[in-house]
């Protein structure tokens, strides 16, 4: 019962699609202006959310998952700013996201415990 409560049991698909918008989002964050750290504000959390689930045709699953996932992206990213390795980030999505990328995979093992 707690882990249907607390989401431990997503389906793969659910967790691709964690995987798909935290990178989508932590892009986002990078194509800021300035040098970070950075955080958004909730209406362009929203904004971006909105548009993405227009964009992708994505199920919504909830604000709950969205907001997790921001939250996450949102560390890693600062995390490699502060770090300077937003490179490994680009690595894994230039053209589009590698789900075989170690970096990927590590976010999608780490997501897949949270969602």
């Amino acid at each position: 019962m707690f882990g249907k409560l607390f989401g431990r049991n997503s389906s793969p698909s659910k967790v691709d699609d964690a995987v798909r918008y935290f990178f989508k989002f932590s892009l986002h964050i990078l194509n800021r202006e300035g040098n970070g750290p950075f955080y958004l504000s909730e209406s362009e959390k929203y904004d971006f959310r909105t548009n993405y689930i227009a964009e992708t045709g994505i199920e919504d699953h909830g604000v709950m998952f969205f907001s997790r996932i921001e939250l996450e992206s949102t560390n890693f990213t600062n995390h490699h700013l502060e770090n300077k390795t937003t490179f490994k980030i680009g690595m894994c999505c230039d053209p589009v996201l590698d789900m075989r990328n170690p970096v990927a995979i590590e976010v999608k093992n780490f997501l897949s415990t949270i969602i």
